[in-house]
């Protein structure tokens, strides 16, 4: 089972870089001075441009064990929205297998999301579900890791019930175990105060949580899965989290398939932004301070963030004003995403483009001429359907 995207359960200045000079700035461009970044849920212009959506940017996967009949079994993710824009995030394992542990872990992965709702800390969520196992039969023994994320920041707190720690990767690819906040499993001794730690998930950084089936072989110690997982995503630091997820899935299979049922929630800081408008140069603004903002997330530095602007306000311009020039006001979408070493935005719009004219003029025909000169790749897919831009942009140290 696979997902990217909402909350689930289980799941600019126009400076030209040749020579420094301020280019006229044409209907459409993102011209105009540095802005602030814009919050994610920030009211006013950035009410139609949130930013990454509440819960973008979490890839989920969930296997079965192989090995039984029913496909159903005790393990589980779920995301949550909770006030000012956070997410709660959890994973967890029942023991057994098959139909009973799958009605257990329903009831533990409502009684967690309602708790959250209430007790919006990890540490005082997993307290007050310890109290729920310990009544339901079948659930001592559970364990589970809570954690909110705070996307605008990065900032993590999280707590672990007996569970494996989660991953974090640096853009830098190195890797750390989120190891603190830890204690028993839940239902085993109630009235217990469980620990809460905090991490920042740095810009570009990758954030794993698994269960056990994913690290777990028979006859091998579990620190080794832990290790062959951590290994895993630093080799593949440059691939999107999607195919980061596959890859795990699949590197990771034993050859009859996995042993044990695997639940597995990876992301990226930032998540992904997505940003729909109508063809009109007045949604430009802020348009352009959302992306401003989700650049400075992403950790790149002033310079490029402006190359970046520059590059896709040309992208948008030429959405408007020619994929769009005989259907005003016509949709256009603006995605990006960050992978470890780069950032990729992506400009469609559901027009056509004019032909390239013979030669560029001193105020037209520049612009492809100018994004290639801004970013690393520059690629443009016409089809019958509409024009998308592929913007790449490699990060400099």
């Amino acid at each position: 089972m696979a997902g990217t995207g909402r909350a689930a359960a289980g799941h600019l200045g126009g400076r030209d870089v040749a020579d420094g000079a301020r280019r006229p700035a044409r209907p459409g461009a993102f011209a105009g001075p540095p802005a602030r970044p814009a919050a994610g849920n920030r009211a006013g212009a950035a009410a139609r441009h949130p930013g990454p959506a509440a819960a973008a940017g979490w890839f989920r996967r969930a296997v079965p064990a192989a090995t039984r009949p029913l496909q159903v079994g005790g393990d589980w993710y779920d995301l949550v929205d909770l006030d000012g824009g956070r997410i709660a995030l959890v994973v967890g394992d029942c023991v057994g297998h098959g139909l009973a542990a799958a009605t257990v872990m329903g009831q533990l992965r409502s009684a967690c999301r309602a708790l959250l709702l209430e007790h919006p800390t990890p540490a005082a969520a997993l307290a007050a579900l310890d109290r729920f196992a310990a009544r339901l039969p079948g659930a001592t023994c559970t364990t589970a890791f809570c954690a909110v994320l705070t996307p605008e920041t990065g900032e993590l707190a999280y707590s672990s019930a007996g569970h494996p720690p989660p991953v974090l990767v640096h853009a830098d690819r190195t890797t750390q175990l989120l190891e603190d906040g830890h204690s028993i499993p839940l239902g085993v001794r109630t009235g217990l105060d469980r620990p809460e730690a905090r991490v920042v998930i740095p810009p570009r950084g990758t954030l794993l949580l698994y269960t056990d089936g994913l690290v777990e072989r028979r006859r091998d110690p579990l620190d080794e899965g832990i290790t062959r997982v951590a290994e895993l995503l630093e080799n593949s630091a440059s691939a999107t989290p999607d195919e980061l997820a596959d890859k795990l899935m699949t590197s990771l299979a034993p050859a009859a398939g996995y042993e044990d049922d695997v639940a597995v929630l990876l992301y990226r800081q930032p998540g992904p932004l997505e940003i729909g408008f109508p063809a009109d140069a007045g949604q430009l603004a802020p348009t352009r301070r959302a992306l401003r903002g989700w650049l400075d997330r992403c950790g790149l530095g002033a310079e490029q963030v402006q190359n970046v602007l520059v590059a896709t306000g040309e992208a948008v311009a030429n959405a408007i004003e020619h994929g769009h020039r005989d259907t005003p006001g016509g949709p256009i979408r603006l995605n990006a995403i960050a992978l470890a070493d780069r950032v990729h935005v992506t400009v469609n719009d559901t027009g056509t483009w004019k032909p390239p004219q013979a030669a560029a003029t001193f105020r037209r025909g520049r612009g492809m001429m100018l994004m290639r000169e801004l970013v690393t790749e520059v690629d443009v897919h016409q089809t019958t359907d509409g024009t998308t831009v592929h913007l790449h942009a490699r990060i400099t140290a």
